[in-house]
């Protein structure tokens, strides 16, 4: 009975180990599944990376071919945009040049009008400065320059009245002093007046001659004083009194006062 009861307890354990051995051997058979899978995968990856590999090796020359490709063109590009500004620049400084010289010459015709309006303008003004100084006088004008005449006649007239008056009472004057030589010394002494000496004390009791007489002229004219003699005085220059030869013995008539009060005029 141990030996069955053992018996069976072996039997049960082999039928659990084999039970144990095929799970174990389908796992394995499912693991070795797996693991073909993963190596087809793998292998599968690795063609994938050796293709994008490629790709991008691929790509990478053709990248490389596009920007040299670019570069060129932008190279070519840039030649002709190079060369499309200098012709435009050329263009430009071919008008600019054209332009220049017809605003040059513009200037230059605009300058020689200018110069023709400036010259006839100033043959207008001269015209007009002459016609301004030939211009007819205003009524005015030959108003107050007929006035300023009448009062210049009547000044002259006032002037010559005044040198008449004057050279009348000068020939009164030299005849009066004349006169007085006669009747009260026929050789006056002419005193001189010094206005530096000191005046004389009043008790000074000398007798002073209070009247200082100029020259008796019938005297000095008998006496042979005059121009050419040594003891006659010269005339006093531009004076009116020595151009009239003077009669002694007959007195000047009596001076006759105005019958018009003098009137002065003053000029506004």
């Amino acid at each position: 009975m141990e030996l069955e009861r053992s018996i069976d307890i072996s039997r049960r354990q082999s039928k659990e180990h084999m039970s144990r051995i095929t799970d174990l051997q389908d796992e394995v058979r499912h693991r070795e599944h797996h693991i073909s899978g993963l190596d087809k995968e793998v292998q599968h990856l690795h063609e994938n990376i050796n293709a994008l590999t490629k790709e991008l090796e691929l790509k990478g020359k053709e990248i490389l071919r596009i920007r040299s490709e670019s570069n060129q063109q932008m190279r070519l590009h840039e030649q002709d945009l190079n060369k499309r500004l200098e012709k435009e620049l050329d263009v430009m400084t071919a008008d600019h040049l054209r332009e220049k010289n017809i605003m040059r010459a513009d200037f230059n015709k605009t300058n020689e009008l200018l110069k023709e309006i400036n010259a006839a303008l100033q043959v207008s003004l001269e015209e007009m400065e002459e016609k301004y100084l030939m211009r007819e006088s205003k009524p005015e004008d030959l108003q107050m320059i007929g006035e300023l005449k009448a009062m210049l006649t009547e000044r002259d007239q006032v002037i010559k009245k005044l040198l008449e008056d004057n050279k009348f009472y000068q020939l009164e004057l030299v005849n009066r002093e004349t006169n007085f030589n006669k009747v009260f010394n026929s050789s006056p002494t002419v005193g001189v007046i010094n206005p530096l000496t000191k005046q004389k004390k009043k008790n000074n009791k000398s007798p002073t001659n209070r009247f200082v007489s100029v020259p008796n002229l019938s005297a000095l004219e008998s006496g042979g004083v005059g121009n050419g003699h040594p003891n006659r005085l010269d005339p006093i220059p531009n004076s009116p009194v020595h151009d009239i030869e003077f009669n002694s013995s007959k007195p000047l008539p009596q001076p006759v006062p105005p019958k018009e009060p003098k009137t002065f005029l003053r000029c506004q």
